[in-house]
């Protein structure tokens, strides 16, 4: 069993002759990608290159996967970077999530080390059901189709092979081909809010509908491909009336509700929330001059005219 090659060609993820950098913990999922794209080696003439990046967050586990890492690249003759950095001491100085800094160091450092090894494109190994566990976390918290849509398969360089590989699948087929991985104990926990979703909300739904997963991942698709279409409509309502600091409010309300929200928030930034969007667009409907104070922005009516500009008071 190997990558799904329909799925990797639907997103142009691997064309021939490309530098491809496997983000490798060491873990059953990143193994069994890595290996995968040592099978495609050849056929598509691809530069496999590995990173490994250790978030000092498990002490004497953390080593052990590092070294295990650099072990196992050496014997399947794969370049490998590494890098480490201090999440707990980086997650206190600001203020933020430990999850949220480990990811936001960990790309970062891929980034640098696809640079480094000259590849073009970064491979993680996040599998399906770490998307139907991302799409029932964004269900929860009450997101719209983006959010609904989970892990996307391809964002700039970095490419999802496995989005519509299950873990069972990877699991069966490291076993039975004899590849060794490690397991990582923060996995077992339930510190986390993935852990969570992993170890209690999804037997239950598997147990509902043995194809739970199957059937989470196609629904992430169909809204994947809906939140694409409603986001093109945004932007040909942008490239037509958008001037870089004005739009039409008349014109602006005539769009569908889901469309002006997007043109919005491309204007606004995509952190404006639902109820700021909503404020927004019954600011328009109003005739009269008026000011509308958002995060770091004012919005001005005038004339039938919406004119965004930055609140540099608010922002320093």
């Amino acid at each position: 069993m190997t990558m799904k090659a329909e799925w990797l060609d639907r997103y142009n993820m691997l064309p021939p002759g490309t530098g491809v950098l496997c983000a490798l913990s060491g873990g059953a999922d990143s193994m069994y990608l890595l290996h995968q794209l040592i099978s495609l080696r050849e056929d598509r003439c691809l530069q496999v290159c590995a990173a490994h990046y250790n978030h000092g967050l498990r002490g004497a586990e953390s080593e052990r996967d590092a070294a295990f890492v650099a072990q196992q690249c050496g014997k399947l003759n794969v370049p490998l970077m590494t890098g480490r950095g201090d999440v707990s001491a980086r997650a206190r100085e600001n203020r933020a999530g430990i999850e949220e800094t480990a990811r936001n160091l960990r790309y970062a450092f891929l980034n640098e080390a696809a640079d480094a090894l000259s590849c073009s494109r970064i491979a993680t190994a996040h599998t399906l059901n770490d998307q139907a566990e991302t799409v029932l976390m964004n269900l929860c918290r009450g997101s719209g189709t983006r959010g609904l849509a989970g892990i996307p398969p391809v964002r700039g360089r970095i490419i999802r092979p496995l989005l519509q590989t299950g873990r069972d699948e990877i699991i069966g087929w490291l076993r039975e081909n004899g590849v060794p991985w490690v397991e990582d104990s923060s996995n077992d926990g339930s510190d986390y809010t993935r852990n969570r979703f992993r170890h209690d909300v999804m037997p239950l739904l598997l147990r509902e509908n043995p194809s739970s997963l199957a059937a989470i991942g196609r629904a992430a698709e169909l809204l994947r491909e809906d939140d694409a279409c409603l986001c093109r409509m945004a932007e040909a309502f942008l490239r037509d009336y958008w001037n870089g600091s004005e739009l039409p409010a008349k014109k602006l309300l005539g769009l569908e509700t889901a469309v002006a929200a997007r043109v919005l928030r491309t204007v606004c930034g995509t952190g404006l929330s639902r109820e700021r969007t909503q404020a927004l667009l019954r600011f328009a409907e109003g005739t009269e001059r008026g000011v509308l104070e958002l995060p770091g922005q004012k919005v001005h009516r005038s004339h039938g005219m919406l004119r965004f500009e930055a609140n540099l008071t608010e922002r320093n």
